[in-house]
């Protein structure tokens, strides 16, 4: 095959990949807004009822104010303590000093193959303008192996029938391509880098519906004539309706994939780690931070193929 025709494969893969996520963050902003739409109302019609029967709902009111405007300084704290510089750690790490904590490749068959190098890196996010109550963004990608990437979530109200809730979603992407050189089935694994932390807090009580999560999750998918059809895991799942959790999350994962592929014919591997915050109620708040100082990253420094 011609680089050309590599070219123009790859091109058509970036294409369909950011047809997919765009349309994925469509609905996601869709299915929010509706979900907060109607929330909103349940919970207006609610406290119009406790006020009828002579609830003074503007105390309770504040006392969810007075909630968020201490939430702030706690969080800078625990920021803080998470993103001083490491003096050993550095987020721009060669791939080759952690082969000795992966898969040695040179082990297995003859076959195996160590793809070292991503061919495509991008950050996707479910961004809502109209959305107050989270956000999280992605640095522009001009280290294909690292990225920086985060997200939050905080809520407002109380927190009654789903009302007051933010959300988001990360998506942090690479692909590889491979040359298989016979059919058969292929073992594929993708190892991902954490190097980050999660503040997930909540605090229900009486009269609320207080709630926070924060979940990271790895996907694989290959092509080769068409989709193979994805496989997912989770490696973090934080949450609770009373719950205060911060801490660091700093681990290596193998995620595995088997495949049937033809010889001769490029295949290409996408590899995902999904961001996802979700936070209800005021004082409730969630954050998954790969990026804030230079300690804290995403990193997938290779993809071994026996």
């Amino acid at each position: 095959m011609t680089m050309e025709r590599l070219e123009s494969l790859h091109q058509q893969i970036v294409r369909e990949i950011n047809a997919e996520r765009n349309r994925e963050a469509l609905d996601f902003i869709a299915e929010k807004r509706a979900q907060r739409d109607a929330a909103a109302d349940k919970e207006k019609r609610a406290l119009d009822e406790m006020r009828g029967i002579g609830l003074e709902m503007d105390r309770f009111d504040a006392f969810h104010a007075s909630l968020a405007s201490t939430q702030e300084r706690e969080l800078e704290e625990v920021r803080s303590k998470y993103a001083a510089a490491d003096p050993v750690a550095a987020s721009r790490i060669d791939p080759q000093l952690y082969r000795s904590v992966a898969l040695n490749a040179a082990l297995v068959s003859g076959d195996a193959k160590s793809l070292d190098i991503p061919s495509y890196a991008a950050v996707f996010s479910t961004k809502d303008d109209q959305d107050d109550l989270s956000g999280g963004t992605g640095t522009d990608v001009y280290n294909y192996t690292v990225i920086d990437s985060w997200d939050w979530a905080k809520g407002a109200g109380s927190g009654l029938f789903g009302s007051g809730a933010g959300s988001y979603q990360v998506w942090a992407e690479w692909g590889y391509w491979f040359m298989p050189h016979t059919n058969k089935y292929y073992s594929i694994n993708c190892h991902n880098t954490f190097r980050g932390f999660y503040i997930v807090k909540a605090d229900d009580g009486f009269w609320t519906s207080k709630y926070a999560r924060g979940y990271i999750s790895v996907w694989v998918n290959v092509s080769q004539y068409n989709w193979k059809g994805w496989h997912s895991v989770g490696v973090l799942d934080v949450r609770g309706d009373n719950i205060n959790a911060n801490s660091r999350f700093d681990t290596d994962r193998h995620t595995y994939y088997s495949s049937l592929l033809g010889g001769g014919d490029w295949a290409y591997v996408r590899n995902v780690v999904g961001l996802y915050v979700y936070a209800r109620g005021s004082g409730s708040y969630a954050e998954l931070n790969f990026a804030t100082g230079a300690a804290n990253y995403l990193m997938a420094p290779h993809v071994h193929i026996y």
